[in-house]
């Protein structure tokens, strides 16, 4: 009896792990099921063709089923935070972030272009036609330390004097909005490296351009990029890859279709038709998903102190990313 009471135990548990077993991988198989993607995306009409990658559908038609999350920070800070716990799958920010990332040993790389924009040093003091002419009175506003705009300032300074970084000293870091009101209010922020619409508004308001981004560079160049987890390109590259189709179907549509994308993305910015078209068609405004001028941020930055090394492309992007 005693033997037998034992052989219903041992039954009795066998069945019971087996049935636990089945929870367990039903459950795993439902949490599949669920799979999100998360893309984490940033403000203005830099990023006009994430508005109409949701607006059309372009990704869930190519992932039915799969959830798709999105979120919208004012910098990089909050993305790069996102990827390195899992709830950020591809985020959009400026291309020097991206390097700077990378040289502090973050896994991520290169996905894609987005867009080119005009970036220039606008000024509220007319005598001011060069760096040259500021004094150690003048402030100029940024969006935050180490920014494209950060970047391209001190490649101007290095080239106009002598010191890449002569004017660290004097950088603000403010929202673009603030440096606007700052700029045309008479305040001591006397400069700001602006991008559109900023720029129209401050040269409405008084302001001249002391240099632009493609003076510096001395060709357009991407201003913002897309990024993405090395873990997430080798686990998902279903999603990748899919995500990759919609963004190239999202800036083809943009670019082909300019009447067709302000009437879809004018409410999106809650602006007239009127105004987003003429803000889109600003000059260096460009939607494309290669890449340009990376390799000469990379050396740039590198040779400023930005990060320690430039480092050759293919360790930068993935490799089905088209860049010059």
């Amino acid at each position: 009896m005693r033997n037998s009471s034992r052989k219903k135990n041992k039954v009795y548990i066998t069945a019971l792990l087996a049935f636990c077993t089945a929870v367990f991988l039903s459950a795993g198989c439902k949490k599949q099921e669920q799979e999100s993607i998360g893309i984490a995306e940033q403000f203005g009409i830099a990023y006009a063709p994430l508005q109409i990658m949701k607006e059309k559908g372009f990704l869930e038609r190519r992932l039915p089923g799969v959830q798709i999350n999105w979120k919208q920070f004012g910098g990089p800070t909050g993305i790069r935070e996102g990827m390195l716990n899992g709830e950020i799958d591809f985020g959009f920010m400026g291309v020097s972030p991206v390097l700077i990332g990378i040289d502090n040993g973050m896994k991520w790389r290169y996905a894609a272009g987005l867009s080119s924009n005009e970036v220039a040093i606008v000024t509220s003091r007319q005598e001011v036609r060069s760096l040259r002419d500021m004094t150690k009175e003048d402030r100029i506003a940024i969006l935050s330390p180490a920014c494209t705009q950060h970047v391209l300032l001190c490649m101007l300074a290095e080239e106009q004097l002598g010191d890449a970084h002569a004017l660290d000293s004097q950088l603000v870091s403010m929202s673009h909005p603030d440096s606007v009101n700052a700029l045309l209010s008479g305040t001591e922020i006397t400069a700001h490296v602006s991008t559109p619409p900023y720029i129209s508004q401050e040269v409405d308001g008084g302001g001249t351009v002391v240099a632009t981004g493609e003076d510096i560079m001395g060709e357009p160049f991407t201003f913002i990029s897309c990024v993405a987890m090395e873990d997430f390109y080798k686990d998902h590259r279903d999603y990748y890859d899919a995500f990759q189709e919609a963004l190239k179907e999202s800036v083809d549509f943009i670019n082909e279709n300019p009447q067709e994308s302000v009437r879809l993305l004018a409410p999106v910015y809650g602006i007239t038709q009127e105004e987003l078209s003429r803000q889109m068609g600003y000059h260096g405004t460009i939607y494309s998903t290669d890449l340009n001028g990376v390799a000469r941020f990379s050396q740039r930055m590198a040779e400023m102190g930005f990060i320690s090394q430039a480092r050759p492309m293919d360790e930068l992007v993935f490799d089905n990313v088209v860049y010059r």
